[in-house]
């Protein structure tokens, strides 16, 4: 169940992100399948990492864990589109704006819908259970 629902947050993380944001003259496609694998692996992994960093913390209020966990995404984004950037030479050049807005972007689209599909996906299930 957990793998489904990182594929489906991946998924419409991607195509959302793909929409929004400007393509750097690659075609739709190939950057949605791009975007989708890297939202997918490392945005797993930035999941997994802020995940543990929240609920190890003494981050009590949900108040507190949100905005937290809001502030690591938008790090973490960040890290991982200036390490993306020193491999992909296309990326390099971009001003620092760009730079948040595509590194920030994506990591807040991928965690509220986390928030979202782990609050609509159990109630969803109920549903169909009782049918």
């Amino acid at each position: 169940m957990k793998f489904i629902e990182q594929v489906i947050i991946s998924f419409i993380s991607a195509l959302l992100f793909t929409i929004i944001a400007p393509q750097l003259g690659i075609s739709f496609l190939m950057f949605f399948w791009v975007s989708f694998l890297i939202i997918f692996t490392l945005g797993q992994l930035l999941n997994y990492f802020v995940k543990y960093i929240v609920d190890n913390d003494r981050f009590k209020t949900t108040v507190y864990r949100y905005l937290a966990s809001v502030m690591l995404y938008a790090y973490g984004g960040v890290l991982i589109l200036a390490s993306l950037s020193l491999v992909i030479e296309r990326l390099a050049p971009l001003e620092l704006f760009n730079l948040l807005t595509l590194g920030v972007l994506p990591a807040w689209l991928y965690f509220h819908l986390d928030l979202l599909v782990k609050r609509l996906l159990p109630k969803l299930m109920e549903r169909n259970d009782t049918n």
